[in-house]
């Protein structure tokens, strides 16, 4: 992608995701779904044979994921609210073929908690889909003192037995990499 075309442009879920190598009939859950940015665009990628799990502890942030399934025409995503930095998430252990933390590490004061509950739901040899922001000066975003570094994303995932993949592109705010169990 030209640099000029990256730029100027804000993060495409869709296009990250088939990157990532979503696929029909995938079972997917996305940790911090917020708004529903990702889960609406996993759940056109896995279709109707698949399955997203959209997990938040805040109702207003499921119920706009809900409110954007419903827009979309999909039956396909499942809300759960629950706080991804406590054990227990109503996801069957080994059951999820991906997990996307999207903007979520950065936020976790109990970042290897959320981890181990990735870890938990994914299958062996599922991927870890990890979206955050640069840690570098920008215009707008989070405080830059709570940005997670990419190195330190990559030394997290791999002290939690998660592997490196690859790096995709996103855009002049984002960094997106993929992570296999």
């Amino acid at each position: 992608m030209a640099q000029s075309q990256k730029t100027s442009r804000f993060l495409d879920p869709s296009q990250i995701l088939a990157y990532a190598g979503l696929q029909p009939g995938n079972v997917v859950a996305d940790f911090g779904c917020g708004n529903g940015f990702y889960p609406v665009a996993a759940a056109k990628l896995v279709g109707d044979t698949g399955t997203i799990y959209a997990v938040d502890i805040k109702k207003e942030s499921l119920e706009a994921t809900v409110s954007a399934a419903k827009h979309e025409g999909l039956a396909n995503i499942y809300s759960i609210r629950h706080d991804v930095e406590l054990p227990g998430v109503d996801v069957a252990p080994g059951s999820c073929d991906a997990v996307i933390l999207a903007g979520i590490l950065h936020t976790a004061k109990l970042q290897k908690n959320v981890l181990k509950e990735t870890y938990r739901v994914l299958r062996t040899g599922g991927k870890v889909i990890v979206i955050e922001w640069k840690k570098e000066k920008l215009p707008f975003g989070p405080n830059i003192e709570n940005r997670v570094s990419e190195q330190d994303v990559n030394d997290l995932m791999s002290k939690s037995s998660f592997r490196f993949i690859k790096e995709m592109p996103a855009d002049a705010f984002h960094y997106a990499l993929v992570f296999q169990k």
